[in-house]
């Protein structure tokens, strides 16, 4: 099943799919701030996408539609449970990310931890260059790598 809007009522077990994550627990991120979060973008305009298999939510995408420097979509949290890896979710999650950032903008940005070899590779395969690096930017001792993406000519 192909990513839809996210519904108020999944809030709460979309954002506990990042418990399954060590990476997330280096950020502070708790189940119910994210849930939190993840309304407040909603209300702000921030768009959210999940993933279902099987009547399960496999993943679910968050973005800004002017997120980065106030002109470009920016992927703010891309999340895919674990026994999801690896079968496609991630991939239709950011195809429906780039359609929708790709109709309205020339670009499109994201943030990644330096050390998430699999993520970092997983952007580079679908075209996003590294722009820069923000060192103790989210949280000391952690370095951010900034991608960027251009709209396919």
């Amino acid at each position: 099943m192909p990513p839809r809007p996210a519904e108020a009522r999944e809030l709460g077990a979309l954002a506990r799919l990042v418990a399954e994550h060590a990476l997330f627990g280096r950020y502070g991120i708790e189940p119910a701030s994210l849930e939190r979060a993840l309304a407040a973008g909603i209300e702000a305009g921030d768009l959210v996408l999940a993933a279902e298999s099987d009547a399960r939510l496999q993943g679910f995408a968050w973005w800004a539609p002017r997120g980065a420097f106030a002109r470009s979509p920016y992927l703010r949290l891309l999340v895919v449970a674990h026994d999801a890896v690896g079968r496609g979710t991630g991939s239709a999650l950011m195809d429906a990310f780039e359609q929708a950032a790709f109709a309205t903008a020339a670009d499109a940005f994201a943030l990644v931890t330096h050390d998430n070899a699999a993520a970092l590779r997983f952007y580079r395969r679908r075209g996003y260059a590294e722009v820069g690096r923000l060192p103790d930017y989210v949280r000391p001792g952690i370095t951010e790598v900034v991608l960027r993406k251009r709209r396919p000519a």
